[in-house]
């Protein structure tokens, strides 16, 4: 039986991407994670956010191609402020694109994080281990890609990498739905830590050793 997982590359992205390659992107978050923040946003304001994050030093873009085509794609933050804060140029944009598309939930899921509202339900202690330690913002991986073990390669790729050019220890991870909370608590023995507040489903919160 052939091996789905070769000729699999994982790198993170330090250099722009070519315009395919972002529209790939840009229909990956859209089909694999439509209720997302992102997801919601305009193809020209996704591709401006993923441009931000290639170009900065607090975040960490990486793509998995499969016989040199992408079929997926990862954000990490060195913790949750830069989520925020690496973003501040296109806020308005974003603003705008939501009211204009009536994405009040998005609007309200996005004031909870930025006044820290959604770490309601998390002990002070909770909270300050979750803000210093990199986090796994989102990750898309083309649906016939699968259930075919190359999801969980790329992760493992990711992880080895993080540790040993940032030296990173733990990460936090935020599943955003079943799927994704069984695929990271059973391949990587992910542990619970706690719930972020979001309408109109509160997110799970899971935390790894990388080292």
């Amino acid at each position: 039986m052939l091996d789905e997982t070769n000729h699999l590359i994982t790198k993170e992205v330090k250099f722009p991407l070519s315009k395919n390659d972002y529209k790939i992107i840009v229909d990956l978050i859209k089909e694999v994670q439509p209720g997302s923040i992102l997801a919601c946003l305009n193809q020209d304001l996704i591709t401006k956010y993923i441009e931000i994050a290639i170009n900065s030093e607090n975040l960490f873009f990486y793509i998995c191609e499969h016989n040199n085509r992408i079929i997926g794609y990862a954000l990490w933050a060195k913790n949750t402020s830069f989520l925020i804060s690496e973003f501040k140029n296109i806020k308005y944009s974003i603003l705008i694109n939501l009211l204009a598309n009536f994405k009040i939930k998005t609007i309200i899921n996005i004031l909870l994080s930025i006044f820290r509202i959604e770490f309601l339900f998390l002990s002070s202690d909770k909270r300050i281990f979750i803000n210093k330690n990199l986090i796994f913002s989102l990750m898309s991986f083309e649906k016939k890609s699968q259930s075919k073990g190359m999801g969980t390669l790329f992760c493992s790729q990711m992880f080895s990498d993080l540790n040993k050019r940032y030296n990173f220890k733990t990460m936090i991870v935020e599943p955003y739905d079943k799927r994704a909370i069984h695929f990271f608590k059973n391949k990587f023995n992910c542990k619970y830590l706690g719930k972020k507040i979001r309408l109109f489903k509160n997110l799970e919160i899971y935390y790894k050793d990388l080292s």
